[in-house]
């Protein structure tokens, strides 16, 4: 569910004197300066999936450079807080807070209040500007000059931008994440090319944040319309394009650009109107034309009647899935093993048949079964094996990107889904 309820003045008072007690007893408990995060909405409605995901990507890198000593989170219908306490000097805090705000234009929506250990608030240095015309807030804000319903659908494309955006760099990062993940079996990592004679670790890094905009669209779309399958399988076709022009017509990411297209737009339409992504993704995938079977992979997978990408995604990205659950509590190599022993790699079929199929699932089953700390030495031996067969298991690469991006975008589908 994505409810979009509207307050009442009644709850905004009654909360707004909740915040001020949650404040007055964390001061007078840690005696630290405290900083106050709210969202900026205008109107009734102060909940949605933009608007957590906002105050989510808000909040992260608050976590990553403050020393947080205490954290309190709030999730009303009167919309998400966080009560940071922490140990810096408050006018330290308040530079952080500023920063932040103005880092992005949705910065604009976000409320850092600082306080000090005697409950004053520090003020801004500058006022703020307005959503509508760019001017001074207050002068617009006391006049209504410009009306709520144009105020609100000022900040849902600030949202909208803000998601889009945020999700495309998700999901390059992700992609670079996976390539410079190493050691990885017969795949391009920082120490060879694999079995590959036509790629290197530069191809993919430059390849990946060519994506970029095609990532973008994706999410846009999932965030316009659920049923946006026809159009992003034409954003995917000319993203397959632009990969190819930046690769030298080498294929580093057709299959990310179909995986992380649909994952994307699930997301964008999860924030938008909430429901399950991965029944989204899944959705998606069965309305998309089947593929051409003109592909390594596409062939592998009639041959040898397995799944395939499309199979995967039609059936909700449960492998990605899996890897996500992996990288959350064990980390990145242990996720790539659990997809190497458990995935029908329709590259590894194309390359090897069944046999080399079986053995890099068997190979990948022995070393899960060992100690973790041996997990990177007997990657590498397996990865000398698969170069000495030519098998690569590409398909379990792009499902361990996949994993990743559902590793950071978690805050979203995580409580839709379970």
């Amino acid at each position: 569910m994505n409810p979009e309820h509207p307050v009442t003045l009644q709850e905004v008072l009654d909360n707004r004197e909740a915040r001020a007690a949650e404040q007055m007893e964390l001061l007078r408990r840690y005696r630290m300066p405290l900083l106050c995060v709210t969202m900026n909405i205008a109107g009734p409605v102060k909940q949605s999936g933009l608007i957590r995901f906002a105050f989510q990507e808000a909040v992260q890198p608050l976590r990553e450079r403050l020393s947080i000593v205490h954290e309190v989170l709030w999730d009303r219908r009167t919309g998400p807080e966080a009560f940071l306490v922490c140990g810096l000097t408050a006018a330290e805090l308040k530079k952080i807070a500023l920063d932040l705000e103005n880092a992005r234009p949705v910065g604009r929506l976000y409320d850092l209040d600082v306080l000090d250990t005697g409950g004053n608030k520090l003020s801004r240095p500058e006022p703020r500007t307005c959503l509508v015309c760019g001017g001074l807030a207050g002068p617009c804000a006391r006049s209504r000059a410009h009306g709520l319903e144009t105020v609100r659908q000022a900040t849902d494309a600030l949202l909208r931008d803000f998601a889009a955006d945020r999700l495309a760099d998700l999901a390059v990062r992700s992609l670079l994440d996976e390539a410079e993940l190493t050691p990885k079996p017969g795949l391009v990592d920082q120490n060879n090319s694999g079995a590959h004679s036509d790629m290197n670790l530069a191809m993919f890094q430059r390849s990946a944040q060519c994506l970029r905009p095609y990532f973008r669209r994706a999410a846009e779309l999932g965030l316009e319309r659920a049923d946006c399958m026809q159009p992003l399988q034409a954003a995917g076709l000319a993203a397959e394009q632009t990969m190819l022009s930046a690769t030298g017509g080498v294929n580093t990411h057709k299959g990310a650009v179909y995986a992380f297209g649909l994952l994307l737009a699930a997301l964008g339409s999860c924030l938008r109107r909430g429901g399950d992504v991965f029944a989204a993704a899944a959705a998606l995938a069965t309305a998309g034309r089947p593929p051409d079977g003109e592909t390594h992979g596409g062939r592998a997978a009639v041959q040898y009647g397995v799944p395939g990408a499309r199979g995967e995604a039609m059936a909700g990205f449960p492998h990605a899935r899996r890897a996500c659950a992996v990288l959350q509590t064990r980390g990145p190599l242990p996720a790539l093993l659990t997809l190497l022993a458990g995935v029908d790699d329709t590259n590894l079929l194309h390359r090897g048949g069944r046999n080399g199929l079986l053995f890099v699932r068997e190979q990948a089953q022995e070393i899960l079964s060992g100690p973790e700390a041996a997990y990177a030495a007997r990657l590498e031996e397996l990865d000398k094996a698969c170069m000495d067969r030519g098998l690569s298991p590409g398909g379990c690469a792009d499902l361990l990107a996949a994993g990743m991006l559902l590793d950071r975008t978690r805050g979203i589908w995580e409580s839709e889904c379970g």
